[in-house]
């Protein structure tokens, strides 16, 4: 967990960025990880969120169930209902019209951030504007999480990372590989785990936990459904052998059974005949 004097400004982690897909988010949270650069430890105050939140400034925070710590982010301002870009949650500010005299023009406007005759998503926030119902004019907010696993046996801890920008401003903010600090960052694998919505099996499993077997024999797996059935109150399914195996079963069945009453009644007779023939003649 992140820990800083109350005193201290918060500044934004990084001032200028623009994060495209998940690898980048991962890339800033490395950079955060090995202290080249600095989360946020607490709530910004009005002075703060004033001065720092704009375009193109991006926070990292640890989500902790602890007073001293951050629980959610606030910043004071209004936002639309939330609306998933793999891999980032995206929220466009309410702004009034009043303060917006020419918004009808400005929803017109398009900006180009590909050149090419064929366009291809490189960039959740490009995805984002196309989908929009109507192109967001004034301040967007981009958000990713992720459970960070240092070591087998530590704690798996939640990282945000909370982003804004405006599509005037995105085609001129900086990428990762355009900042010379970012740029030579290598993520080492399994450490980030994607914290979103459970929408995919590998992330069904709560980071650190261990993956069921893959498969189970097929009498194990025919014992446990039967115990399913049973413990649910439901009669077992009986499965009939088929015509052909029938007919084959009870024919061998009678002649087996002929075949041991015709032996037990010619041994039942030779006794007979040798209990008569050794009784003494009168």
């Amino acid at each position: 967990m992140f820990y800083a004097p109350a005193q201290d400004t918060q500044r934004p982690t990084h001032p200028r960025l623009h994060v495209r897909d998940a690898r980048d988010a991962h890339t800033v949270f490395e950079a955060v990880r090995q202290g080249a650069l600095r989360p946020v430890v607490r709530r910004l105050n009005e002075l703060e969120r004033s001065t720092y939140i704009q375009s193109g400034a991006i926070f990292v925070w640890e989500e902790s169930d602890d007073e001293m710590g951050l629980k959610r982010w606030t910043d004071g301002k209004v936002w639309s209902g939330s609306r998933m870009r793999e891999p980032y949650l995206f929220y466009d500010e309410k702004v009034s019209d009043d303060l917006q005299p020419n918004a009808d023009h400005a929803s017109k406007c398009t900006y180009r951030f590909v050149d090419g005759p064929s366009r291809t998503w490189s960039s959740s926030a490009q995805s984002h504007y196309e989908r929009s119902d109507h192109h967001p004019t004034g301040l967007v907010k981009q958000a990713y999480s992720a459970w960070v696993l240092d070591s087998v046996n530590s704690k798996p801890r939640k990282w945000h990372l909370t982003a804004y920008f405006t599509y005037s401003d995105l085609p001129t903010i900086p990428t990762i590989d355009q900042d010379p600090l970012l740029c030579r960052l290598t993520v080492p694998a399994g450490i980030y785990k994607s914290g979103k919505a459970r929408s995919r099996a590998s992330d069904a499993m709560h980071p650190g936990s261990s993956p069921q077997p893959p498969s189970m024999s097929a009498s194990s797996n025919s014992r446990h459904s039967t115990q399913n059935s049973t413990a649910h109150g439901k009669k077992e399914q009986i499965v009939l052998p088929s015509l052909q195996s029938a007919i084959a079963n009870t024919h061998m069945n009678l002649h087996g059974s002929h075949h041991r009453t015709h032996g037990a009644r010619i041994a039942e007779d030779q006794r007979m005949i040798q209990m008569l023939n050794s009784r003494p003649i009168i």
